[in-house]
């Protein structure tokens, strides 16, 4: 009989742990409320097609050395073709960029966020990392991400992205629990 009860306790924690491992993320609003701009600021930095970026940290040391950018008109940067420049940066090739702004939610609730990318990126949402890839990947999705946005409102929004060679990719897909997430307008960013 220990043995079967033992056993429930167990059982029972663990699905507790489980369901407190999935709860969504909470999401801070920024405060005080911003009026942003349409857009995000960017800074980039280049490495030519000399030294190539490998990974995320690598983009990290380099982003030290970046200078700001024509700004972002939000996170619809579709693949591109070999060769055509990464986001509003005038190189193709091994670019780190830091972005930041503010994203819009119109209403309170849970929503799922997912980020793309080709190649690295580190993105995070009211103070909440929604996406993550380390190294070198094709355009394609990252993490599907459960927030829970407390009100509606600005919420910072941060990117380190990187791109080595080939093709590159920026977006991000969104939507309300239970609803279709789609490609997220560019409407909602703001700088």
């Amino acid at each position: 009989m220990t043995f079967v009860r033992t056993g429930a306790l167990a059982a029972a924690m663990a699905l507790i742990a489980g369901v407190a491992m999935s709860a969504p993320l909470k999401l801070q609003p920024a405060s005080p409320q911003p009026s942003p701009k349409a857009g995000l600021d960017v800074k980039y930095v280049g490495n030519g097609t000399q030294r190539k970026i490998r990974d995320l940290g690598q983009a990290k040391q380099m982003l030290s050395k970046a200078k700001p950018g024509q700004p972002l008109r939000g996170l619809d940067y579709r693949d591109t073709n070999k060769g055509e420049k990464v986001l509003t940066f005038s190189d193709p090739y091994n670019v780190a960029a830091e972005i930041t702004g503010y994203m819009r939610f119109d209403s309170p609730g849970v929503y799922e966020l997912e980020t793309w990318s080709n190649d690295g990126i580190e993105a995070w949402v009211g103070g909440q990392q929604i996406g993550y890839v380390r190294g070198i990947q094709g355009c394609e999705a990252n993490q599907l991400t459960e927030v829970e946005v407390p009100k509606a409102g600005w919420y910072p929004l941060k990117i380190i992205y990187f791109q080595k060679l080939g093709t590159s990719c920026l977006m991000m897909k969104s939507g309300k629990q239970g609803e279709r997430i789609t490609w997220t307008p560019n409407e909602v960013f703001g700088r």
